[in-house]
């Protein structure tokens, strides 16, 4: 349910806040009553319903007032707040200009004494209507248990003609808080791997699909099955140091071999077959780990790899011919392919179909970001590269310490300027991968928060989104949390080590005057939280100082015979928001405690 929040002040303030006496002013509510009605485009579907409860609640939350819900024949003479291509929306050319937006492109446009909410398929006129009440209400939607709703005795609208479309096509954020499909929703994040739930709090259970790339990743392994056909076919398989290897991680296929394509591609047009609803189908190498990729040695592999000056160059071939068949007898249908550590350089001679998207896994300095001197320049050539080989490029970006899900991680600024980037340099699809496992990943909701932000909208200032968020979330506490994260961008920027991807050690990392101040600066933000949900909210951000302490009381200054009091409050916070993963694999917080309860006792 929205949960209206307190503000002092919005941090984009809203044109409704002095009205004026400006000619075609809508006036949707004053003196605790509207004129107004939400109108539903016909025919009615789940989602646009949704949307027309999620605008009619957030009004109520804001004013008092409860508009009716109608679908539009049943608007009458009275004046109407329209959701999606409305017979009235046709009528001015806005459903035509929403079209030439893409799906996801949204018009707010006053027409006459109507507001026209519409996008240009259905998912985008569920977003317009989150735009209209963030941008022009002030609204807030930082997270499954805080939305922000500032108080209106007045609704007045001035005259509009506000259109955006996100310059990602594809924007997902792989987070353990995008369970939560309504959340997903209103940030406006459209990852096939969390459909956005259109049943809660609204009582339908449907979804609205994203943009779904299934198999997701490394579908080699699903399409051959090393355990099943490594012993029958092992030309198949990778050629590496004289032997045939075949493996889930590490090893590859023979993509050279024409009958690896022939049972690739029959696989494909078999999972076409079985899943009309899947738009974007996975054609990609097997995970790796860094050094041993398994990349095929064989004669005519070598050969593709020596001429195309890239590893990439068997797997896009072969992704391109498997396209080729698919959109022969499933026109629209697209087949993704990722460049991942060794075949991350750009194919000199092959370039892919435009129904092939590349999706380009990062490499470059966590801390530092894309434009690191360290550590930077060959993923920038390759952006470049295959931003000018392909029509279509999506970015795989990993936001989170895999090996140390609840240590301190100072990458806030360097992500937030790696998203932009991305969208200078043309990037039209992103997915950050943050902590998918569990609740309570160190800043996840703002993490989240910040990210959703600037996929939808890359000219937003980061720091402003920051201020906003913590306004709203921690309340009270805002000021020393901002101060906390201050001092945690003065940490990344000048932080001398360059690590590339997967995960560091936060012992060897993490200066312990760091962790003293933050102890410092939180406890105070501890003692100003104003209430148990921004209490715990706070107690959240202590968990990464107090883990440091646990693990490594020596350089992180604990005392031993304060370990079981700090072990006591770390528990708390754990178990309070069920938290079951420490790091990356299988769930193991309850064995950490248990270890630390070894080592301090109760």
């Amino acid at each position: 349910m929205l949960i209206p929040l307190a503000i002092a002040a919005l941090a984009t303030p809203s044109p409704m806040q002095d009205p004026g006496r400006e000619h075609g002013l809508l006036t949707i509510v004053e003196h605790g009553s509207s004129a107004y009605r939400i109108a539903i485009q016909e025919p009615e579907t789940p989602a646009l319903r949704f949307a027309a409860e999620e605008l009619r609640e957030a009004l109520a939350v804001a004013s008092g007032v409860e508009l009716e819900i109608v679908t539009e024949d049943r608007i009458g003479g009275r004046p109407a707040i329209l959701i999606g291509h409305s017979a009235r929306a046709r009528a001015t050319g806005a459903v035509a200009a929403a079209v030439e937006l893409g799906d996801d492109g949204v018009i707010v446009r006053s027409e006459g004494d109507d507001l026209l909410l519409l996008g240009g398929a259905e998912r985008g006129s569920v977003y317009a209507v989150y735009e209209f009440l963030e941008r022009f209400l002030g609204h807030r939607f930082l997270a499954a248990d805080c939305v922000v709703a500032p108080r209106r005795e007045r609704i007045v609208i001035p005259p509009l003609d506000h259109r955006h479309a996100s310059p990602f096509i594809y924007r997902e954020v792989l987070s353990f808080l995008t369970a939560d499909g309504v959340l997903v929703a209103r940030q406006r994040l459209n990852g096939g791997n969390s459909n956005q739930c259109i049943g809660r709090p609204h009582g339908s259970g449907q979804k609205v699909q994203g943009f779904v790339i299934s198999p997701f990743c490394h579908s080699a392994e699903t399409m051959v099955p090393a355990g099943l056909l490594l012993a029958e076919h092992p030309d198949w398989f990778g050629l590496v140091g004289g032997k045939r290897h075949g493996a889930a991680i590490g090893g590859q296929l023979c993509y050279a071999n024409p009958a690896v394509l022939e049972h690739c591609t029959r696989w494909v047009l078999d999972w076409c077959e079985a899943h009309p609803e899947i738009p974007c189908i996975d054609v990609s190498q097997n995970d790796a780990y860094p050094g041993a990729s398994g990349a095929c040695e064989c004669e005519r592999c070598v050969a593709i790899v020596l001429e195309e000056g890239s590893q990439h160059g068997p797997i896009l071939r072969f992704a391109n011919a498997i396209a080729a068949a698919v959109t022969a007898r499933f026109p629209g249908r697209t087949i993704e392919t990722i460049a991942y550590q060794h075949t991350l350089a750009t194919p000199k001679v092959t370039r892919p179909r435009d129904d092939v998207i590349v999706r380009l896994c990062q490499h470059a300095c966590y801390f530092h970001g894309i434009d690191c001197p360290a550590l930077g320049a060959e993923f920038r050539q390759a952006l470049l590269d295959w931003r000018a080989s392909a029509k279509n490029v999506f970015v795989w970006h990993y936001g989170v310490n895999f090996w140390n899900y609840l240590a301190p991680n100072p990458n806030l600024a360097a992500l937030a300027g790696d998203l932009k980037r991305y969208a200078r340099d043309g990037i039209n699809g992103v997915m950050v991968q943050c902590d998918l496992q569990s609740p309570g990943g160190e800043l996840a909701e703002l993490r989240q928060y910040l990210c959703a932000q600037l996929l939808w909208d890359p000219a937003r200032d980061p720091l402003e989104i920051r201020r906003e968020f913590c306004a709203g979330y921690y309340g009270s506490a805002a000021g020393d949390v901002l101060e906390f994260l201050a001092a945690m961008d003065r940490w990344g920027s000048s932080m001398p080590q360059h690590v590339p991807m997967n995960g560091w050690d936060p012992a060897a990392l993490t200066p312990p005057e760091f962790v003293a101040a933050g102890l410092a600066t939180l406890g105070r933000a501890l003692d100003a939280a104003g209430g148990e949900p921004q209490r715990n909210r706070v107690a959240k951000l202590l968990l990464p100082l107090w883990y440091l302490q646990l693990q490594w009381p020596d350089r992180f200054g604990l005392d031993p015979k304060d370990g079981a009091a700090v072990l006591a409050r770390f528990r708390a916070v754990v178990e309070r928001n069920s938290i079951t993963t420490i790091s990356e694999g299988p769930p193991n917080a309850a064995a950490f405690l248990d270890q630390m309860q070894a080592r301090y006792g109760r």
